[in-house]
């Protein structure tokens, strides 16, 4: 669990090449959506109100909707009026498109009222960070994508519909649609070893590769394919160090962090001596890797030679890497460096340092 929650907070928080990728890892995936609901439609929201009755369902959301399209389940009526519950519900506005998961009311016993009095036999659990709202040009690809899950879930073989499964997430990890391309690549670092086989190595190795697809996704199916151990990791980061191009380089120099080895720290040195300024403070920052030795002599000259944001970060890079050596280092800089504030920031991360020794 620790190296998905890692994977999950490196690689699914950067910024796609084309538009943001803010994930949040606990967000149910869209496949985790399909399965767990007993209605998935797509509808066009009516109104929203609150309910009236007991005092615990009072100020209840009620959303009214017309349904265009039904993926799973069924509804006989043209609209559909379906209870919010859950912290940090979706907020839709009257005429917005959205995919709706809904589940039957009363499997929710906080909600058993409510089902009782009529006012609705369905809920929502879907949070803000899945509210799947859509513009005209995007219905035809949630359409497709969710319909490709319905059937995936309904396959009935087990190993059959894992590789349903399988298809469609590599699928989806192309998608211009940068909510559906990240909900991919979560069910990926969830399922891990379970949904990835040597098989489907190379079509993942060419998503990594693929200058055309959002950095985030590039660097998460990358750090996955290393974490199975399906690449050699340290030539393919040095390799991205080298030849992604701006803005998506600084996305890759904050991920190289979480993935030290040799050929990484050569081409992160060559970017803090380079001439990029905020380049140079975050691969100095990323140089910081517990017991990276080869590090220090180039964040000591940044310290002394840098523009102020670069020696600050060096010097975090050095309180990082936490050696002997590293802390002999800060001690120099806090007691002779000219500047005043170099000098307070190293003997902080001393103090730091000297605290955290056994």
């Amino acid at each position: 669990m620790r190296h998905v929650w890692m994977v999950a907070c490196i690689a699914l928080s950067l910024t796609a090449a084309r538009a943001p990728a803010h994930v949040v890892y606990g967000s149910p995936t869209l496949y985790q959506l399909v399965v767990d609901s007993d209605l998935v439609v797509r509808a066009r929201i009516l109104d929203r109100a609150t309910t009236g009755g007991a005092e615990e369902i009072q100020n209840r959301p009620l959303v009214g909707a017309k349904v265009l399209a039904v993926y799973k389940g069924s509804h006989d009526s043209t609209e559909i009026r379906f209870a919010q519950h859950g912290h940090g519900v979706p907020t839709y506005e009257p005429g917005d498109e959205a995919l709706l998961f809904l589940r039957r009311i009363e499997r929710v016993r906080e909600l058993d009222q409510l089902a009782v009095t009529g006012e609705t036999a369905w809920v929502s659990l879907q949070e803000h960070d899945s509210a799947y709202t859509m513009t005209p040009a995007a219905k035809s690809t949630f359409d497709a994508a969710v319909r490709a899950y319905v059937a995936a879930a309904a396959t009935p073989e087990p190993s059959a519909r894992l590789a349903s499964i399988r298809a469609v997430t590599i699928a989806q990890l192309r998608s211009p649609e940068p909510r559906l391309a990240n909900s991919a690549l979560r069910d990926l670092v969830l399922m891990g070893a379970a949904l990835v086989t040597a098989d489907n190595a190379p079509a993942l190795i060419e998503i990594s590769d693929d200058p055309t697809l959002g950095i985030g996704i590039r660097l998460g199916v990358l750090t996955v394919l290393e974490q199975l151990g399906m690449v050699d990791g340290p030539p393919r980061w040095a390799h991205l160090l080298q030849n992604t191009p701006a803005p998506d380089r600084l996305a890759v120099v904050r991920a190289a962090a979480a993935h030290p080895s040799a050929p990484v720290t050569v081409e992160l040195v060559k970017l803090v001596e380079g001439d990029d300024a905020e380049l140079a403070a975050a691969a100095a920052v990323s140089l910081g890797v517990p017991g990276n030795e080869a590090a220090i002599a180039p964040l000591v000259h940044a310290v002394e030679h840098g523009d102020d944001r670069l020696q600050m970060a060096a010097i975090r890079g050095l309180g990082r890497i936490a050696t002997k050596s590293a802390q002999a280092a800060l001690e120099q800089i806090s007691q002779n460096h000219p500047e005043p504030a170099i000098r307070r920031r190293a003997t902080g991360e001393v103090a730091r340092l000297t605290k955290s020794s056994p």
